[in-house]
Formats: C-alpha cells, sequence, structure tokens
C-alpha cells in the first residue's frame, strides 16, 4: 500500500491520504493513539510511531489522518511519506515556509438539538472533540411542556447539523446560541409548543413557520428581529433585494444567514451578491461565501476566486485554491504559482494540487457536492 497523493482538508488537524489500494466496500478502519493496536495492521503501527499523529480513518481509497496541533504538518508528512512509501507518479507537498501568521482556526461542525422543533442545546465537533452550549432555561420549559404529547421526549430528541462555522470554539458556541435565543423569541416557541401539543408533525410545523421577509423588517432597529425575520426566510429568486439588503447590515449574523441562503438559490443570478459577501469584512461571511461558490461550482465565479487567494484569512484563501483545484482552468495559473509562496502550509499545498492538475491537463471535476448532484441527475 503506497501514497497517491496527499490533500488538505477545511481542518487544519486532518490530511487526506490518498492510497493505491482500496478496502472492499463498506469496510472501514479507525484507531486512536491510546487504542489496543496489537491486532492492528502493520501500516497502523509505522503511523503511529510519527511523532504527532494522533488518529486514523480508513475508508475505501484513502485515510483521513489527525494529527497533534503541537506538531506541524511539514514535521509529520515526510515521515509518512517514509513510512509508506509512493507511487511514481506522486507529486511531494510543498516545503515548509514562513512561521504561520494568524491564529489556525478549522472548520467547526454544528449541531443543533431539537425536541420536535424545539431548540434544546448546542453542540460543536473539532478534531474529533466535541463541545456543548446549553441554551436559556426557557428552551428546556418548552421542552417540558411540549413533551406531554411524547412516550418518551428522551428518545425523540434529534441532533441536526447546521452550516459549518470558522474561529474560537468559545466564540463560536457563544455566537450560535446568541442567534438561536434571537430567532426562538418566547411568541415563536410558544406557537412551537401550541403546534406541537395540537399534534402537528414536524414537516407540518416548518411549513407554518416559513415566512416572507420584506425589505422593511430589516429596518428594525434589533439585529435579533432582524435576524429572527431573516432566520424564517425560505429563499428564492425573488428574495434577492432582501438578501442583498442584509449583505450590508451591520451584524455579522445576518450578513453570514444572507450569505448561506443565497448559496441555496441554484441559479447564476446569486453570482454578482455571493461576490459581494467576498469581501466583506468579516471573515466566517467570505468563507461562507467561498463554500457557496464552491458548492455551486460556476466557472464564471473563477476571477473572483482568484482574487481570495489574496485574502488576509488562510481559511479563505484555502477555499479559493480548493475552488481553483474543483473547476479551474489556466487563467488561473499565474495566481496559484504566486500562491506557492503562501506563508500557511495548507494553502501552498491546496494551490500546488490545483497546479498539477491544470498543468496536466486533467479535466475539473467539480466540488463534491457537484459531483453528487451530476450524478443524480444522471439517474
Amino acid at each position: 500500500m503506497k501514497i497517491v497523493s496527499i490533500e488538505p482538508t477545511p481542518s487544519p488537524y486532518s490530511m487526506k491520504i490518498n492510497l493505491d489500494e482500496a478496502l472492499p466496500d463498506g469496510k472501514t478502519e479507525s484507531y486512536k493513539l491510546n487504542d489496543d493496536l496489537s491486532a492492528a495492521p502493520d501500516y497502523v503501527h509505522k503511523l503511529f510511531a510519527i511523532e504527532g499523529v494522533k488518529g486514523l480513518y480508513r475508508v475505501i481509497h484513502f485515510l483521513a489522518l489527525e494529527r497533534n496541533p503541537r506538531v506541524a504538518w511539514e514535521q509529520i508528512l515526510p515521515a509518512v511519506r517514509t513510512a509508506l512509501g509512493t507511487v511514481d507518479s506522486y507529486v511531494p507537498e510543498p516545503e515548509a515556509g514562513a512561521e504561520k501568521a494568524e491564529p489556525v482556526f478549522g472548520e467547526l461542525k454544528v449541531f443543533i438539538q431539537y425536541f420536535r422543533s424545539i431548540p434544546m442545546q448546542v453542540k460543536l465537533e473539532e478534531a474529533g472533540k466535541e463541545h456543548r452550549f446549553g441554551l436559556p432555561k426557557r428552551f428546556m420549559n418548552a421542552v417540558m411542556e411540549a413533551s406531554v404529547v411524547a412516550d418518551n421526549m428522551l428518545a425523540e430528541r434529534k441532533w441536526v447539523e447546521q452550516s459549518p462555522r470558522y474561529g474560537a470554539v468559545s466564540e463560536v458556541g457563544e455566537e450560535v446560541v446568541e442567534e438561536i435565543s434571537a430567532s426562538y423569541d418566547m411568541a415563536r416557541v410558544d406557537d412551537l409548543i401550541k403546534l406541537i401539543v395540537e399534534g402537528k408533525d414536524d414537516m407540518a410545523v416548518a411549513q407554518q413557520e416559513r415566512k416572507q421577509v420584506t425589505l422593511d423588517m430589516l429596518d428594525d432597529p434589533s439585529w435579533k428581529k432582524r435576524y429572527a425575520a431573516l432566520d424564517r426566510m425560505d429563499p428564492e429568486l425573488t428574495d434577492l433585494p432582501v438578501l442583498d439588503k442584509a449583505l450590508d447590515d451591520e451584524k455579522a449574523s445576518v450578513r453570514r444567514l444572507a450569505t448561506a441562503y443565497l448559496g441555496m438559490i441554484e441559479a447564476p443570478a446569486v453570482l454578482p451578491y455571493l461576490y459581494k459577501a467576498l469581501k466583506d469584512k468579516a471573515i466566517n461571511v467570505r468563507r461562507t461565501a467561498g463554500d457557496c461558490l464552491s458548492d455551486l461550482g460556476y466557472k464564471e465565479a473563477m476571477p473572483a476566486m482568484i482574487e481570495t487567494l489574496q485574502d488576509k484569512s488562510r481559511i479563505v484563501r484555502w477555499r479559493g485554491a480548493m475552488f481553483l483545484y474543483e473547476v479551474g482552468d489556466a487563467t488561473a495559473i499565474p495566481a496559484l504559482q504566486q500562491a506557492l509562496e503562501d506563508p500557511e502550509f495548507e494553502v501552498r499545498m491546496q494551490a500546488k494540487l490545483a497546479l498539477a492538475r491544470i498543468e496536466s491537463g486533467d479535466k475539473a471535476e467539480g466540488s463534491i457536492w457537484s459531483q453528487m448532484t451530476e450524478a443524480i441527475q444522471k439517474k
């Protein structure tokens, strides 16, 4: 088993190692540093002998390698190459560069726990670790009141994944709690209790929850009311004027939500608005815009995403390089060559992969999301 290529992921603590051998369909292998490895394959022992490797997950033809944040990839990856070996066509990762110029924040997976349609708590996942944040007491009181219709309230709780966030765990957790508290005021929570007690199912409740958002709703002096209004939108093309206004809101939470909604409208008409969001002063908004453009996969966005290679934030520059790997063509080569000098290792690595794909003439396959969508449409 040898390495075909190595790719960065949205998390600075995880790296994707593509292999020349695949596991049988349905089989996976997962190990942590402190597990009992007595029956583990030989390659697992080799990898855990490398300082900084703390976990791995193997599926199909690749494995995801997890590192200790205190040990840099520049130190780990050469040892991984030595341990597993590489195929003849392997393209080595870039050399070590300057010290990191900014805090390393990776992708945070965000989950909200619900009983029926009432939020209960928030969970963030980062590099395999969970962090939970409680909501104000009124939410639990509401759950207890609505649970009279449930045979087993605990069994009906469910975690629902949200859009990813980027930043320090404590700050993001507090931000999500603040947004939920803003969106679910007492009047809305009371309405939810009533609908649940009346026997409405989740789909019926969701349909009744949706509201038409108007421009004047975004004039409210309270950001919480502006956010609450926008949070109940079911975005369509006709909502573009409202979303455009929301992109100018003074509160980053409102601007980020508007940006995420734009990504849900699968039409080229959203592109100018996403370009606007790419220039937002908040990193979270800019990165969300980049994620949306990547998911949509429109090649017309290439000039705007080339510009993101000059962004102040590592996570925005990485998204730009990933977009160019997914859909870029020869026009992106000069910018990608310049990105090979980026101070951040993951950005340099993704830029090198994009250059290798473009210069070799390999066809751009688009993002994973667009590939999945295309495959579904062909069925």
